[in-house]
């Protein structure tokens, strides 16, 4: 059966035009800017990762009874909402610079 979910997968690789394994794709026209590319998304995703842990800490420490509620609440809110918008407003920062360059500006 995997040998039929590979040649699915291949061909569906085919289909859109992506390179076959091993051969890394080119979204740019230069290699060096894939490879920033690749780095900017990496931190943009480790940078990500870090706030949401730290909120995590921030609300064990007030379920412990360490740290108040409202401390929390002055640096920043727990709102899901608000956090969706910031990691919505991270992304368009961090890949905003690269618009504008496949924009041709």
């Amino acid at each position: 059966m995997s040998s039929d979910h590979e040649k699915t997968s291949r061909e569906q690789v085919e289909s859109i035009g992506m390179p076959p394994a091993g051969v890394e794709p080119a979204f740019l026209p230069h290699p060096l800017l894939d490879r920033l590319l690749e780095a900017i998304v990496v931190l943009g995703g480790e940078l990500w990762i870090e706030r949401d842990r730290r909120k995590a800490l921030e609300s064990l420490l007030q379920s412990r009874g360490l740290i108040e509620a409202e401390e929390i609440k002055a640096h920043a809110g727990s709102d899901p909402d608000a956090r969706q918008q910031e990691l919505s407003a991270l992304v368009h920062r961090l890949l905003n610079p690269l618009r504008s360059m496949s924009d041709g500006k």
